[in-house]
């Protein structure tokens, strides 16, 4: 009876585990490390989120997954990854669903940490520029390729968040610090924060 028992609990837990979601609370967690650029724990807690949550779809899980990206590519700058690291953890979410930082819209080109739209009021794309807090090192370059034309002024000034479908990839072929990851999103969105 207790080994019946044994089994049922290990195999509770394990589709448990399988099934498990990012909640607000968990994304909180990470909160701390990225506001002081503690790469190295942001990327042990997200990585450890996304492999306890695969099956998950929800915006919080998206929001990790940037997260996730977003911290490796601060460690390469820090040198605590190689780019050969970097490349080999990041290949694996291709194709997942991803959700930005919000970010404030600009019309200026080059603009750091903010969305830049291809068009004022009939965007096709979009792209933002995310760098560390002194801006000294590009962690990510966002493409994102909207599923259906967007239109900026219809945010009303108020900071946006993009998303979509990560389609591709890259890493600085030339393995400086200035930019380390490039992202190419299919089947984007933009919507006003909450």
């Amino acid at each position: 009876m207790k080994k019946w028992l044994s089994l049922l609990s290990i195999i509770f837990c394990f589709i448990k585990s399988q099934a498990q979601t990012v909640s607000y609370n968990d994304f909180k967690k990470l909160i701390p490390y990225l506001q002081t650029e503690d790469w190295k724990n942001a990327y042990r807690i997200s990585s450890d989120l996304l492999s306890s949550s695969e099956k998950d779809t929800s915006d919080y899980r998206a929001i990790v997954l940037y997260a996730n990206i977003l911290s490796a590519s601060g460690m390469v700058t820090q040198r605590l990854m190689t780019f050969e690291q970097l490349e080999k953890a990041m290949s694996k979410h291709k194709g997942h669903r991803i959700l930005f930082s919000s970010h404030p819209i600009t019309q200026k080109e080059g603009s750091l940490n903010s969305v830049k739209f291809s068009d004022a009021k009939s965007a096709k794309d979009a792209f933002i520029t995310a760098t560390n807090k002194e801006g000294a090192h590009i962690l990510c370059f966002e493409n994102i390729i909207f599923k259906a034309p967007v239109n900026p002024a219809s945010f009303n000034n108020s900071f946006v968040r993009c998303g979509g479908k990560i389609d591709k990839i890259e890493f600085n072929p030339n393995k400086s610090l200035v930019w380390i990851t490039r992202l190419t999103i299919k089947d984007g969105f933009a919507r006003a924060s909450q």
